[in-house]
């Protein structure tokens, strides 16, 4: 997800200020789920234009699964699920290119672990991320992103790696502002990834293991903030993802993944929040049996800006 930057946009009252933090932490990188990473659609206003910032982050979520093994109808199985994970970003303060578009580059890693309650030999994984990119903002808050990540899973029981990719993406992203507290963000993405894949993970939709593939992914999401401060956050969202696999032994599969949810965010702090969601994804595949799954759950996300 891009960043839009342009100068012409100031977060300047105390509400807004607000839901740039909650929005900062609901949309940030692979803390929600093992999906692309995105950041922040509202800037930062530092006056110092060389400084760079370091924000570590830890997350904590659990949450209940309808089809724990992404199973096609009639054959799914519930489980709960506990995640953790702890990273770090680290950026600069945006850079001035030509009159109203400005560049910041920024790093991204991150580690995650999960565990589930049924089929957990087989499911336990741990995730690592390393994340580089540039995100170009643009007049009216358009903006674009360019990046490169490498990431790897293994299984937690046998420390087996799963599979390893190198993903470069590119995004475009529209932020549309309805109020001082109300926003739309309206994200395209195209995402390249070779995989090498050493064991396929058994639940299908999760991550896009099964070899090379090129994803293309959109979203919209609402954001309105609301209460003392804005202090709570009401964000529905909806995403399509059309995965194509590029490589033997999954040349020519596609598939396609519809989710749409909502969370309802409360900021305790500057640095805590607390987040409740729901989620419904659907997939449809030419090869491996579509499924439908339902998650529900709490998470607690603290981060702090050096």
């Amino acid at each position: 997800m891009g960043v839009p930057l342009s100068e012409k946009r100031k977060v300047s009252s105390p509400v807004s200020k607000a839901l740039s933090n909650q929005v900062k932490e609901a949309l940030n990188p692979r803390i929600a789920q093992p999906r692309p990473p995105e950041s922040s659609p509202v800037p930062s206003t530092n006056d110092s234009k060389d400084a760079i910032s370091i924000t570590p982050q830890l997350g904590l979520r659990t949450y209940r699964t309808s089809n724990v093994m992404r199973t096609e109808k009639g054959t799914e199985k519930g489980s709960g699920v506990f995640e953790s994970n702890i990273g770090v970003g680290i950026s600069t303060e945006a850079k001035k290119v030509i009159s109203y578009v400005t560049l910041i580059p920024r790093l991204d890693l991150m580690v995650q672990w999960a565990n589930y309650g049924e089929q957990s030999d087989l499911l336990d994984y741990r995730f690592g991320l390393v994340k580089g990119g540039l995100a170009l903002g643009f007049p009216n808050d358009w903006s674009a992103g360019i990046t490169l990540d490498y990431n790897v899973l293994h299984n937690q029981k046998t420390g087996d790696k799963t599979f390893d990719a190198w993903s470069p993406a590119i995004s475009l992203q529209k932020l549309h502002s309805i109020s001082d507290t109300s926003f739309i963000i309206a994200d395209l993405m195209v995402r390249q990834s070779s995989t090498e894949q050493t064991v396929t993970f058994p639940a299908a939709g999760i991550f896009a293991d099964s070899g090379d593939n090129r994803q293309y992914t959109a979203s919209l999401t609402h954001v309105k903030a609301f209460g003392i401060d804005g202090k709570f956050t009401f964000m529905p969202r909806m995403a399509y993802t059309h995965t194509q696999y590029l490589k033997s032994p999954s040349k020519g599969r596609d598939d396609r993944l519809f989710s749409i949810g909502a969370s309802l965010m409360y900021q305790w702090t500057e640095w805590l929040s607390a987040q409740t969601f729901l989620t419904n994804a659907s997939m449809s595949s030419d090869i491996i049996p579509s499924f439908s799954a339902t998650d529900f759950g709490l998470s607690l996300s603290a981060s702090h800006r050096f």
